[in-house]
């Protein structure tokens, strides 16, 4: 897709929703003096950054979900995903609601986890603009970088516990009811936080969320034998050599005995 087919599209959402859009960015306006054309600029702006993140970042993290799922010898795990997302419907059209995909909480466990073993940004730097001390008494002179490594952070056991290591989407949910809980941003950082926390990390989700479900509902997936899987850490991690997979279409009675399984 070209910038100028991206830019176009981001100007047409723009256009549609401009009066919601420039709303929420005036109440959010603390500087004053800035007009409706600024904000029109700065849509844009913002939008372009939300997609051209998307764009990798979405791709690889569904992969490494992929990877997770397989690497793990918890037949369980698979099929909370599954009864996450499953239904008795044998409608090839179905489309997927915004609630419905809400409610996914094990598959944004799944997700969240794959992301913090593999995040797409594995390492990152700030910039300090004026002096600052560390808590642990560190002297930050201004224009100083600081490097972290957000690759290393997620496999750190005295943040993660002693099973950092291991793919377990069990961590992100409450034991009380199962439901999804998030981890504060500067401890699972694959999405920065603070001020430059992501535009787009709830669409993000979002859109992982609603790909996944829509593949899963349809098809079993399985990562070819022997392929081999490794990271390539660049500005964005990649897979060395991809993801080949092998899709197997899911029949009506195919679907209603992984429900039966489930319930089981």
């Amino acid at each position: 897709m070209s910038i100028k087919a991206v830019d176009e599209f981001a100007e047409d959402v723009i256009r549609t929703r401009k009066k919601e859009l420039v709303s929420l960015l005036l109440n959010n306006n603390s500087g004053g003096g800035v007009t409706e054309t600024d904000h029109t600029k700065k849509q844009r702006s913002d939008l372009l950054t939300v997609f051209m993140g998307l764009k990798d970042e979405n791709g690889e993290a569904f992969s490494d979900k992929i990877v997770g799922a397989r690497s793990s010898s918890d037949h369980d795990r698979r099929s909370h995903v599954n009864n996450d997302i499953i239904n008795d419907d044998d409608d090839d059209t179905v489309v997927f609601k915004p609630e419905e995909i809400k409610k996914m909480d094990y598959l944004q466990a799944a997700l969240s986890e794959a992301l913090r073993l593999y995040p797409s940004v594995p390492l990152d730097h700030k910039e300090v603009v004026e002096d600052d001390i560390f808590p642990d008494g560190t002297i930050l002179k201004k224009g100083t970088k600081v490097i972290y490594a957000i690759y290393s952070m997620g496999r750190t056991e005295a943040i993660w516990g002693k099973d950092c290591r291991d793919y377990k989407p069990e961590r992100w949910l409450r034991s009380s009811d199962g439901r999804f809980m998030s981890e504060p941003a500067y401890k699972f950082t694959a999405f920065n936080g603070g001020p430059r926390l992501c535009l787009g990390k709830d669409f993000a989700y979002y859109q992982m969320k609603f790909v996944a479900a829509s593949i899963i509902y349809r098809y079993h997936v399985k990562v070819v034998e022997h392929h081999p899987v490794e990271p390539k850490l660049a500005l964005t991690m990649y897979m060395k050599h991809g993801l080949k997979v092998t899709l197997q279409r899911r029949d009506h009675a195919d679907r209603q005995k992984l429900i039966n399984s489930i319930g089981d």
